[in-house]
């Protein structure tokens, strides 16, 4: 029988298949470990979370066992820059995987060239989702750039639709919150 305090899991599918290649740790796995790092409390390794500045070492650190990833993942997601639309994607694709990533972004700038378009609008549906954001940049190609000085076609359209962004700030929407409840600075 289930336990009426356990959450469950959402699942979606992006429509691609994945093959699990570790297998999770039990309960047991889960507990302070006899030596290492790891006997350390969660405030402790939160305290030395706060001193790592490069995004590899984060990662790395999260890339360590469950435990940790669990600590380090807000630091990771705490400041995004998608420059392409293929990293658009794996954003979203990550954030899909696990919901609770797109509380932790509390800064976004979106800066792309009309080249690297293709994928930036599958961060459309998210950005609305980012209750915790508090500085949002969004850069769309635009005419005045120089790359638009070697007589390239503008075709006039940003992938980021404004319209519906600034809206979901502004009105309520069935079933969820009005967007951007902590939003200091939009550029």
């Amino acid at each position: 029988m289930p336990n009426p305090g356990h959450k469950k899991r959402k699942t979606r599918h992006s429509g691609r298949n994945f093959r699990m290649t570790r297998k999770e740790p039990g309960a047991t796995m889960l507990a302070l470990a006899d030596t290492g790092l790891l006997r350390l409390v969660d405030e402790l390794l939160l305290s030395v979370l706060d001193f790592v500045t490069s995004l590899g070492d984060l990662r790395n650190f999260a890339a360590t066992c469950t435990r940790l990833q669990g600590l380090a993942e807000p630091y990771i997601w705490r400041s995004l820059l998608v420059t392409s639309g293929t990293y658009a994607r794996d954003v979203a694709i990550a954030l899909d995987k696990r919901d609770e990533r797109v509380d932790f972004i509390q800064e976004l700038s979106i800066r792309y060239k009309d080249t690297d378009k293709e994928g930036i609008e599958d961060l459309n549906h998210w950005i609305t989702l980012m209750s915790k954001l508090r500085h949002l940049t969004l850069e769309s190609p635009c005419p005045n750039n120089s790359e638009w000085g070697r007589g390239e076609i503008f075709d006039g359209w940003s992938r980021i639709d404004y319209s519906n962004l600034m809206a979901s700030a502004v009105f309520t929407r069935e079933g969820l919150p009005v967007a951007f409840p902590m939003l200091q600075s939009c550029r």
